[in-house]
């Protein structure tokens, strides 16, 4: 009778630690759900302030990029204002005219420093392959001897904030003169044609051969 008390009690511990272990299964199931649920949280807010921070930075790069294009064009009229004024070789300088240019110069000078403080650059364009993401062509030469378009004068200088452009540079560009490319893509065609026709007797000479 002892025994079989024994083995009664046995029985109910064991059922009821199956019944514990499935609770703490559970439990633990549903831990790693909600640590998955705090993951993914996380992963959406860090998403967000990043989404949040670029809105910033382009907002402030639109911002300045309308206020720098005023500025650069007060800047082109310096410029012009610097270039009428060279004094042609040979005639003697005024020294307080000469002063004056130099102030403007300066001034210029200046204006471009802060413009390079606030992070607008000027856009390369001279000597440099046509882009027309960054520069817009007011001018169009042939050239022989040029395998791409090239930028060959800055009629304007542009401006760009990282990859945001405030102004498009005007440029002249030099492209490969047109009877120079037709004469190139004849004389591919040309030697493809001659590959093909070896090819061709290579292919007769073998049949001959094999009979």
């Amino acid at each position: 009778e002892v025994e079989l008390k024994e083995s009664t009690i046995i029985t109910q511990l064991k059922s009821e630690i199956a019944v514990k272990d499935d609770e703490v299964n559970e439990l633990k199931k549903e831990i790693d759900s909600i640590k998955d649920l705090i993951q993914r949280r996380q992963a959406d807010f860090e998403n967000f302030k990043k989404r949040n921070l670029k809105q910033q930075e382009d907002f402030k790069k639109f911002a300045i990029k309308n206020f720098a294009l005023n500025i650069i064009e007060i800047n082109d009229d310096l410029h012009r204002a610097i270039e009428s004024t060279v004094i042609p070789e040979g005639e003697p300088a005024d020294k307080s005219f000469s002063s004056f240019v130099e102030g403007v110069s300066m001034i210029s000078k200046q204006i471009e420093n802060a413009l390079n403080k606030s992070g607008i650059v000027e856009i390369d364009a001279l000597d440099q392959d046509f882009d027309p993401n960054f520069h817009e062509a007011v001018e169009i030469e042939e050239t022989k001897g040029i395998t791409s378009d090239r930028v060959t004068k800055v009629h304007q200088k542009g401006f760009r904030i990282d990859d945001l452009v405030v102004r498009s540079a005007k440029v002249k560009v030099s492209r490969s003169a047109k009877n120079e490319t037709n004469e190139n893509n004849k004389s591919e065609s040309k030697d493809v044609g001659i590959d093909n026709e070896n090819s061709t007797n290579d292919n007769n000479k073998s049949a001959i051969n094999n009979l």
